[in-house]
């Protein structure tokens, strides 16, 4: 290697497909480096804007540790796989379509830094302050958001690219080759919101990735999960919310006071007779007839759902009975499920 070059080599066996790196750039002052590969810190911003990458430009093992780059653009679509920017300070600047991976930003202040559409695979994040950041379409697998600061304006977009790739996917295998990264990734940023003291944005990409397991399911054939996560879904938004369980719950008191006197009635008694509520023909009943049955069968619909015992109703025939049976049963599973809702949301 000829003494006024640099000679880094970046590690083929961590390339991740980009090839063997030799950097031929012309050495930097003093240093037996280039500018990017000179293992000193706190580079001069004007030194690299003079450097003038272009988009696409292997820049692997930079060493930009301590540097200020503030609204800057110079390095966005770059390859800065395994770069250091160890304390940088880069508040404003784009990284769009940059690839980072195993990049390391302990204690960088990147502040509405925009990473879109980025590879930060492996990268590392620890004590960084990542408020205003924009991480939307960016590839976050395995990144490391440790000790970070986030906040309102932080942003990782509605859907993490690799649930976008699963989603557009039809082979049962590629589907769950991008759905695996998708899920570990929703998994890091709920601790990373958790974290942050935002239980709000934790919880959207709690619904995301439950949404995308239901998703997976069906495109790979589990029905049995996909049935479960369909009726978690519907009848309580996977745990997130107690209104769908009081809803499912309203539904089936209302559905079985509908069905109680079309298939045999219910059975009112007092000290001196019996009334039967019955309706075998609904289309020839009058008005008044249909809001007393109905009203006489939701009263009870409701005492059957909580499990206060028939009292004073009792159903008429086996299907109606059956169907009291079933509702007591669902009743009782609802009402649990209420429970955990709340303990859940409480948390």
């Amino acid at each position: 290697m000829q003494g006024d070059r640099c000679g880094y080599e970046h590690d083929v066996g961590t390339a991740m497909g980009g090839g063997a790196v030799c950097c031929w750039r012309p050495t930097w002052n003093d240093a037996e480096r280039c500018l990017w590969h000179a293992d000193v810190g706190g580079k001069r911003e004007v030194d690299l804007v003079a450097a003038d990458p272009r988009p696409g430009e292997r820049l692997d093992g930079a060493t930009l540790r301590g540097v200020t780059l503030v609204d800057a653009d110079l390095l966005a679509g770059c390859r800065l796989d395994d770069a250091d920017f160890a304390d940088a300070t880069l508040a404003g600047s784009s990284f769009v379509d940059t690839g980072l991976r195993r990049a390391d930003f302990r204690g960088a202040s990147a502040r509405d830094a925009t990473f879109e559409g980025a590879d930060l695979e492996d990268a590392t994040f620890t004590s960084a302050d990542l408020r205003g950041a924009n991480f939307r379409d960016a590839r976050l697998y395995r990144a490391a958001f440790t000790d970070v600061r986030l906040d309102d304006a932080t942003a990782f977009g509605h859907r993490v690219v690799y649930d976008e790739l699963a989603t557009a996917a039809d082979d049962p295998v590629e589907v769950t080759s991008h759905s695996e990264p998708a899920i570990a990734t929703y998994r890091e940023l709920q601790r990373v919101w958790r974290d942050n003291v935002l239980p709000g944005r934790s919880q959207e990409y709690f619904l995301r990735e439950m949404d995308l397991r239901r998703r997976v399911a069906w495109a790979t054939g589990a029905y049995v999960h996909a049935l479960r996560f369909e009726g978690s879904r519907l009848v309580m938004r996977y745990g997130a919310s107690p209104w769908r369980v009081i809803a499912a719950s309203i539904a089936l008191m209302v559905l079985c006071a509908v069905l109680y006197p079309i298939t045999g009635g219910i059975q009112e008694s007092t000290a001196e007779s019996a009334i039967t509520y019955q309706l075998e023909d609904p289309a020839d009943a009058p008005l008044w007839a249909l809001s007393l049955v109905f009203f006489k069968s939701l009263y009870f619909s409701a005492v059957t759902f909580a499990t206060l015992g028939y009292g004073d109703m009792q159903p008429i025939g086996e299907w109606a009975r059956a169907i009291a049976a079933v509702e007591s049963l669902v009743g009782s599973l609802l009402m649990a499920l209420l429970v955990f809702v709340l303990t859940r949301s409480a948390r």
